[in-house]
């Protein structure tokens, strides 16, 4: 029942009991008063005069609180736009009219790339301001006969009844991304966002409101996962794809649960004095039905659901509980470098997991070392330098991996505490031929040289790259050339025999 009607329900209710009470007090009062129609009529008047202003005011009272807690059960809190109950429940009643006057309807699904960099770095107040300066945007963007909801946190829905595609549908989507691209935090300027969409088509892609809204989720779960920023039209193809990584995700989730990933060691040389330097942790996952799962792979996927942290931490305690069981730190293992994400950086608790998972070191904690991508620092700059300045203050040495590849990698150099740079095997793999690669590989060597940094080429595979890069001044090198990943027992095997070879060339 609507507000309107269930007010003016409670007003005649009143009324009602209003001429109850009216006809009753007239009996009473003839009965006093000896058949006096004066003093009864005069009562009548009055009574109805206060039943009835009674009413009215009961009636604007009642209509307006229902409909605020209609509002208040319809809308969403913060941004007043429609909660997902709502936009499902009025998608429902425009697909209904899209069918009977054979019309299209889109349904977009929209979601803000960075947005949890808010409420993790600055604070919760500037993330709601964030949000409702979106639900402006998306207001103003689309046309009177939209429907747009806030689904949950920084995800929010869109309908465009009656709307073509791509002709009404692309423009408005541009906009959209364009204004949210330039939406600013003033407590942290630096921070950038983009907003991604997935995009289902009525009645191609489903007939039912929940249909359409899953089509469309599955469509922006493909941009996030390929092009953040970008946008994508649901088809069938995607459902199956999309179904395919639900289970390897949720595989994933029983492999970490139940340590089924496995770590593996690949050696850093200095080959000018033929010693090991260093040992890279890498992560590999058998998978028990579809064998060896590429990191490319499953890598990016703890990184988007949330379960990375449990990826590192695993790495970090089986390596270094792996290393001091065989007794290789320290003695023949003096630097172990592991990878971590831009999602190891979020919130106070990365920097208590850290804390707990190098607490099971033997020794100086000086031996490990936190390799991150510049893309990776770049997205979480703040958080990122304090836990690095805190964890560096006890030791821990900091690369910078993939280095060259990103857009400001003097400014990362610059603000993070790093002590080594490892040049991207992108620009190792054609050096010998590609006059380009050689011009950025030496400025790379003579610009660590004045910050007196450490520098590691990765992807060494031939003696012609080798040759180029100790020439042009390189020293420490990692790749296939040398050694390949090997797990502990092989890299025990690996080092004994490194040794006999020293021992034998001197």
């Amino acid at each position: 029942m609507s507000p309107r009607r269930a007010a003016a329900a409670i007003a005649f209710l009143y009324l009602f009991l209003g001429y109850i009470w009216i006809s009753f007090s007239d009996r009473f009062l003839l009965t006093i008063a000896a058949e006096s129609n004066y003093l009864t009529e005069l009562q009548t008047y009055k009574g109805w005069a206060y039943v009835t202003i009674t009413a009215a005011l009961l009636y604007i009272l009642a209509y307006r609180a229902l409909q605020r807690e209609r509002n208040l059960s319809e809308r969403d809190g913060l941004t007043l736009l429609l909660n997902r109950h709502m936009f499902e429940r009025e998608l429902a009643s425009e697909i209904q009219y899209a069918h009977d006057n054979q019309q299209n309807l889109i349904v977009i699904m929209l979601n803000i790339d960075g947005f949890k960099q808010v409420n993790s770095h600055v604070s919760l107040e500037a993330g709601d301001k964030f949000l409702i300066t979106v639900a402006s945007v998306l207001r103003e963007a689309c046309h009177q006969q939209a429907l747009i909801a806030r689904f949950g946190n920084d995800e929010f829905a869109i309908a465009l009844p009656d709307s073509t595609w791509p002709d009404d549908v692309i423009p408005t989507l541009q906009q959209i991304q364009r204004r949210i691209a330039h939406i600013r935090v003033p407590e942290a300027p630096q921070l950038s966002f983009t907003a991604s969409a997935g995009i289902a088509l009525y009645p191609r892609d489903g007939s039912g409101a929940n249909e359409l809204i899953d089509a469309a989720s599955l469509a922006l779960d493909q941009a996030q996962q390929t092009d953040r920023g970008s946008y994508k039209l649901y088809n069938a193809e995607l459902s199956a794809i999309m179904s395919n990584k639900a289970k390897l995700l949720f595989d994933l989730k029983v492999a970490i649960d139940k340590r089924q990933l496995t770590v593996m060691y690949q050696p850093q040389f200095c080959v000018s004095e033929n010693r090991m330097t260093g040992l890279e942790v890498l992560v590999r996952w058998n998978h028990p039905e579809r064998g060896l799962i590429s990191p490319c792979d499953f890598i990016p996927l703890a990184e988007q659901n949330g379960l990375i942290w449990g990826i590192t931490d695993f790495v970090m305690q089986q390596a270094i509980t792996e290393l001091t069981e065989h007794e290789l730190l320290y003695r023949d293992v003096q630097r172990v470098s592991f990878n971590v994400s831009a999602a190891d950086f979020n919130g106070s608790e990365s920097c208590d997991r850290f804390l707990a998972n190098l607490s099971k070191l033997p020794g100086d904690w000086s031996v490990i070392e936190l390799e991150l991508t510049e893309s990776a620092a770049l997205l979480n700059l703040e958080g990122v330098k304090q836990v690095l300045e805190k964890l560096t203050a006890r030791g821990v040495q900091v690369s910078l991996d993939d280095f060259g590849t990103g857009y400001s990698s003097l400014n990362t150099l610059r603000l993070l505490p790093i002590q080594e740079v490892k040049i991207d095997q992108s620009f190792v793999k054609d050096i010998v031929q590609n006059k380009q690669d050689a011009k950025l590989v030496k400025t790379i060597l003579a610009m660590a040289q004045a910050l007196h940094l450490r520098v590691v080429a990765e992807g060494v595979e031939t003696h012609a790259q080798a040759n180029y890069l100790m020439k042009a001044g390189c020293e420490e090198f990692q790749g296939f050339l040398y050694a390949r990943p090997m797990p502990i027992n092989h890299l025990v095997t690996f080092i004994k025999n490194l040794k006999q070879q020293q021992r034998a060339q001197s």
